[in-house]
């Protein structure tokens, strides 16, 4: 497992202001545990079984209603398991951080963690509060203070944190500047966790073994990718990314990895509506590409 980890990563891009161009439907139906949900491109399955719970945040943008972010809610570890959102110039353009830290009002308190202080040291020492969506990547004291909530933050060791986890939230934004919406899928994997952190409630909250992006960019007049479409993903080992010499890394095509790849690591599907856009067979060569042969990426 921990070699798999070790692989590296994957981002996600795409459309929010083109979504008119590529209607949605709920989530195919050919898994039963699978619950209809909304059809937008950035999310993932979701599960009956799993126990864990989808929630949606909306917001306001230039005086209209948009879809802000949403997040898989782990009750057992007190984090999400992702957060999944749309990416796109004029929702993060003049970003400013509010700091208002606290709870989320889309679920009771008490299955929450209280990050209104940071985190008290657990069985590994401090972490520091990390974002699964970041403060910069939205823009307006409504939207960007929903950053802030208690279900979008995970323990993440401060030097990851501000080094290569910062540097790829910067190459995501950079990628959706070039692109008509970027759609995002930002997570953690807590499976055989051992650390801890505990709250400002004396609650324990997991520290994630390993932190993934995917990215799926769309752009309507681009000839790269698949009717406009191409993805990457990422995936980083916390403990191994934490030390010295790579937690500051600059994020470059080695450390990237195809949609489909990152899947077989998660055991879940990413972009499962992107089918209902362009057809199964298209959404199959788009998670099948590797982004390190994309020359968009890089350049």
């Amino acid at each position: 497992m921990k070699k798999l980890l070790s692989l590296v990563s994957v981002l996600v891009f795409i459309l929010a202001a083109c979504d008119k161009d590529h209607p949605t439907t709920d989530f195919p139906p050919d898994n039963p545990t699978v619950i209809s949900g909304p059809g937008w491109l950035e999310l993932p399955e979701i599960y009956k079984i799993d126990g864990f719970k989808f929630f949606s945040h909306d917001g306001t943008l230039d005086g209209r209603k948009i879809r802000n972010w949403s997040f898989y809610w782990d009750f057992d570890n007190r984090v999400s398991s992702w957060v999944a959102y749309p990416l796109y110039e004029s929702i993060f353009s003049g970003a400013s951080r509010t700091d208002e830290w606290g709870y989320d009002p889309l679920l009771p308190a008490s299955p929450q963690q209280n990050v209104s202080g940071g985190y008290k040291d657990g069985n590994n020492g401090w972490y520091e509060r990390g974002q699964q969506i970041p403060s910069s990547d939205r823009a307006g004291y409504e939207l960007n203070s929903s950053t802030f909530y208690g279900t979008n933050i995970v323990p993440r060791n401060p030097d990851f944190n501000g080094g290569l986890w910062a540097n790829l939230e910067k190459k995501v934004r950079s990628w959706a500047s070039e692109s008509d919406t970027c759609y995002v899928i930002s997570g953690c994997i807590t499976k055989g966790a051992q650390y801890y952190v505990i709250d400002r409630s004396g609650n324990n909250v997991t520290v994630p073994t390993a932190f993934f992006k995917a990215v799926l960019r769309y752009s309507r007049q681009s000839s790269v990718g698949t009717d406009g479409f191409c993805a990457a993903g990422f995936l980083f080992d916390h403990e191994e990314y934490s030390q010295s010499g790579k937690c500051s890394l600059k994020v470059n095509k080695s450390m990237s990895m195809s949609v489909k790849d990152l899947e077989g690591v998660l055991g879940f599907r990413l972009f499962v509506n992107l089918g209902n856009a362009i057809g199964e067979e298209k959404a199959a060569i788009v998670k099948r590409e590797n982004p390190q042969n994309n020359n968009w990426w890089w350049k």
